[in-house]
């Protein structure tokens, strides 16, 4: 769910009677996961995006925002609308909303490592905090590419996360586990550190009866660096091009 900025409801249409359209993209998305026979899926995506303005001031013209309660009862209805008759499992709000929404799904994330195909060899990296959680997460990611593995680099500081996946790479696959400061430009890089924080942080709805929404700037790391910013924006491009049909 996100914002469609400089835009108004089509005319006549009255979206707080009939509610935000939700589309489906035409196209799914491929993606490896996990280990075993069925760890291909497509990943499947509806979204809908609300005007920026709900119309304009009659004496003077100019765009009006809509009232913080009604935008909210409007994305509210859709993501309903979208769980009951789409049974979509996942919900992820664009930051802009105010709205934290799930976290990022794995599929979304397999996909985004999906495109960056073919590569023998990847740099990854996660926080010390997510132990063995945030370590079975990425390995989910990884399996699928690793009987062809050349070489993996961890990305910071030695730390229990790392001397984990050390011992199970090479255990598993014979995989010596190197280590950077950084990811060279144009490396695959899964970057599950700050999964969460940067580029992932919301800028909660003003207060106040008007809701007003702040546009972010996204600025691009490259490709294959598939972090939390770079997996939104790689949604946002795709919902943003157009590759869709109207679904209600």
């Amino acid at each position: 769910m996100g914002i469609a900025y400089g835009a108004y409801p089509e005319p006549g249409e009255r979206l707080t009677r009939a509610g935000l359209t939700v589309k489906k993209l035409e196209r799914g998305f491929p993606y490896l996961l996990g280990d075993g026979p069925k760890n291909a899926g497509r990943l499947q995506i509806y979204h809908t995006l609300l005007p920026e303005y709900c119309g304009k001031a009659f004496f003077t013209g100019k765009p009006k925002y809509w009232k913080k309660e009604t935008a909210g009862r409007l994305l509210v209805q859709a993501k309903e609308r979208a769980m009951d008759q789409w049974d979509c499992r996942e919900q992820l709000w664009a930051p802009e909303l105010g709205e934290k929404g799930d976290e990022i799904p794995p599929e979304l994330w397999a996909a985004c490592l999906y495109r960056c195909r073919p590569f023998d060899r990847i740099f990854v990296s996660l926080e010390e905090e997510e132990g063995e959680y945030g370590l079975r997460r990425m390995l989910s990611l990884l399996l699928p590419y690793l009987p062809r593995m050349r070489q993996v680099t961890w990305v910071g500081e030695e730390s229990g996360v790392f001397l984990a996946l050390e011992s199970w790479l090479y255990g598993e696959f014979g995989i010596i586990t190197g280590r950077a400061e950084k990811a060279p430009p144009g490396e695959v890089w899964l970057d599950l550190k700050g999964h969460g924080e940067e580029g992932c942080q919301v800028s909660r709805a003003q207060d106040g009866a008007v809701w007003e929404p702040r546009q972010r700037s996204v600025r691009s790391r490259g490709p294959g660096h598939i972090n939390c910013r770079e997996t939104l924006k790689f949604l946002d491009t795709a919902v943003k091009n157009g590759y869709n049909t109207k679904v209600n």
